[in-house]
């Protein structure tokens, strides 16, 4: 069966595409940002340096050094380096580290960019000419810009997936009620008394709690209808049945030779019948629930109306279990192999760890065939009871599955006619 598309991946898969694509965004929207804010915040610092270089220039004018000296300073790296160029592009005052040319020869105010090495902001000083420049190195500015854009765009991309794994979470708990409520469902038994599903903890999940409530309900009516039918139409052919083999018992007896045959036949059918009557009836009286108390294999099998048989049971043994549940699914399993030639029946019990006893029966009749043999397993397990060919493996199926057991039909000995059946029986819980 191909496998059906999961609501829990394909929720997760968008989650973490939206969340990467909307990551990748934010990265290149923050690059971008970044890129124009850090320019923009130079370029103010420049402008500032600007003016506050203008005012220290005109306060004490006197004692600048000479025409194209640098400033004394200490041997430092100078981030921001200025110039005051005269009227003929010569250069009057520069920083420590400022070049000795002019760093913008056209006297142009304002910002500009020189060639491929500096960012200029360029400032009259006076009417005399002169111009103040104060510049940055452009591989500075480009080296600032990428140190923020290194910084902030690995944590936006670190706070979408941190996102990514934080909706992840919240769809996987959203749709853990839905897991809770299979597992309630799978648990929720209509046909007990009392028996109620859990109530639906999200809205979205109330019309599915409503709509398997009311299915358990009607399953209820109906079944419940059906037991009652069976019962009934059992219990109306317990005396009928009953008469009819006391008429055929007299009938034998004042008929002739010939006719005792026929009538002994009839009498062994109508005995079957009754028998299937008596395993429907406890069926349905007990509601396929187990009443367990100690059963004693030995006093179970000498109530069985099987004198044609030779049954032998291997040891003495008690096992907890449903004793009319029992005895209706041994009686019926006795009758089957009956029905198919058997004249000898061995009955072995079997212990295993954790409280499961397997109860094998063993004839020496016509056997089943391997094919067939597992169509019959198949539909008991999967409790297509359609699929079977009689009413006694179905009943005594049930009889297994109502104390947590299975029945399992078993291959012949090697070198040995007939066949096995495995009733297994697992202690109360």
């Amino acid at each position: 069966m191909k496998d059906l598309p999961s609501i829990h991946r394909r929720l997760s898969s968008a989650v973490v595409a939206v969340s990467f694509a909307w990551g990748v965004a934010v990265a290149a929207t923050v690059g971008v940002v970044v890129n124009f804010a850090v320019d923009d915040l130079l370029d103010s610092a420049l402008h500032e340096s600007a003016e506050a270089l203008q005012g220290l220039l005109a306060y004490n004018p006197g004692r600048l050094p000479m025409a194209g000296d640098a400033l004394p300073a200490p041997p430092h790296q100078e981030r921001v380096v200025w110039q005051v160029v005269g009227a003929g592009d010569e250069v009057l005052f520069r920083s420590f580290q400022a070049p000795t040319r002019p760093l913008n020869t056209r006297q142009v105010a304002g910002f500009a960019n020189q060639g491929e090495d500096w960012r200029v902001f360029g400032m009259p000083l006076n009417g005399q000419g002169r111009v103040l420049y104060v510049a940055q190195r452009l591989q500075d500015r480009r080296a600032a810009r990428m140190q923020a854009i290194q910084l902030l765009v690995p944590a936006a991309l670190l706070v979408g997936l941190m996102g990514a794994y934080w909706l992840r979470v919240r769809v996987r708990r959203e749709l853990r009620p839905i897991i809770e409520l299979s597992s309630a469902v799978k648990a929720f038994d209509p046909l007990k008394p009392g028996s109620k599903l859990v109530n639906a903890t999200r809205a979205e999940l109330v019309p599915m709690h409503g709509a398997v409530s009311e299915l358990g309900q009607r399953l209820a009516r109906r079944v419940a209808t059906e037991r009652a039918f069976v019962a009934h139409a059992a219990h109306a052919l317990r005396t009928p049945l009953a008469t009819m083999a006391a008429n055929l018992a007299v009938a034998q007896r004042r008929a002739g030779p010939d006719d005792r045959v026929q009538l002994q036949r009839t009498r062994e059918a109508a005995d079957r019948l009754r028998r299937v009557v008596s395993a429907l009836l406890t069926m349905f009286r007990t509601g396929g629930e187990a009443q367990r108390q100690t059963v004693n294999l030995d006093d179970l099998a000498s109530q069985l109306p099987f004198p044609e048989l030779d049954l032998q049971i291997e040891a003495d043994a008690n096992v907890s279990a449903d004793p009319d549940l029992l005895a209706a699914a041994v009686m019926n399993l006795l009758d089957n192999a009956q029905r198919h030639g058997a004249t000898a029946v061995v009955f072995s019990v079997a212990r295993e760890e954790g409280g499961l006893t397997r109860l094998l029966l063993r004839d020496n009749g016509s056997g089943i065939a391997h094919t067939h043999r597992q169509r019959l397993q198949d539909a008991l397990d999967s409790q297509d009871y359609d699929k079977l060919t009689g009413l006694g493996l179905m009943l005594a199926d049930l009889v297994a599955r109502a104390h947590d057991g299975r029945l399992q039909l078993m291959p012949a000995l090697s070198g040995r006619p007939g066949c096995g059946v495995e009733l297994s029986v697992r202690a109360a819980r």
